[in-house]
């Protein structure tokens, strides 16, 4: 694509040295979860990081009736499964993810410095980044996520780029719309199954949003996976 809609915050400080990208949930925007970077400088380590908070493009959702709203790919139906998810749109996406990766090692950021995160649909995506990205970053959050497409298309796409690399899944056990069984059988697809460096963080009483716990143990992740 030759234009990347996105939220954008540059390093205070340059050379940019880190970056730091975070996809949004369904019907959401960068602008949604820009905070992170507000949070974040607050800490001088941050000062050489860019930030980069993509916009999904806007799509019929079938599962909210075709209201057309920002949304990674189609949903159709809230029964989460990689069987309710259009495979096509999530790959497609997946490319999405991996064109701003490049956008920021083509800036003259080591893939090593960088920070991939995402939300609920972001979130999803992330986690099959783990496994289809051709390069190895600095570590995954995925928060609220799930896994989105079936086992048998993630082995024919997957590579080892990231088998060692950090990957941070966090999820609350009151989530009305990811319930917790869902993101409880990511972790065994990403655990389990394909053995990755991956570690889940279970939130009590948190629904479909994020909270100051979680927050606190994604900065202390980011921190331990880049080089300041």
């Amino acid at each position: 694509m030759s234009h990347l809609s996105a939220v954008r915050v540059a390093a205070k400080a340059l050379p940019a040295k880190n970056a730091i990208i975070v996809f949004h949930g369904l019907g959401d925007t960068g602008s949604g979860w820009s905070f992170l970077s507000d949070y974040l400088v607050t800490d001088s380590k941050f000062n050489h990081t860019n930030f980069v908070f993509p916009n999904a493009p806007n799509m019929p959702v079938l599962a909210n009736g075709n209201m057309i709203m920002p949304s990674w790919f189609n949903i159709k139906d809230w029964n989460i499964t990689h069987e309710s998810i259009d495979s096509e749109d999530f790959s497609k996406s997946l490319g999405i993810v991996e064109t701003y990766v490049k956008e920021q090692i083509d800036s003259g950021i080591e893939p090593s410095n960088i920070i991939l995160g995402g939300f609920s649909q972001g979130a999803a995506l992330v986690l099959a980044s783990s496994l289809v990205l051709k390069y190895k970053i600095g570590g995954f959050f995925a928060l609220s996520g799930f896994s989105g497409l079936s086992s048998e298309t993630l082995t024919k796409m997957k590579n080892d780029n990231n088998i060692n690399t950090p990957i941070f899944h966090g999820h609350g056990d009151a989530d009305p719309i990811v319930p917790f069984e869902v993101a409880k059988h990511a972790e065994k697809v990403f655990s389990e199954e394909y053995k990755l460096n991956y570690k889940f963080h279970e939130y009590p009483g948190m629904g479909h949003t994020t909270c100051p716990d979680e927050l606190n143990e994604v900065v202390s992740f980011i921190r331990k996976c880049l080089i300041f």
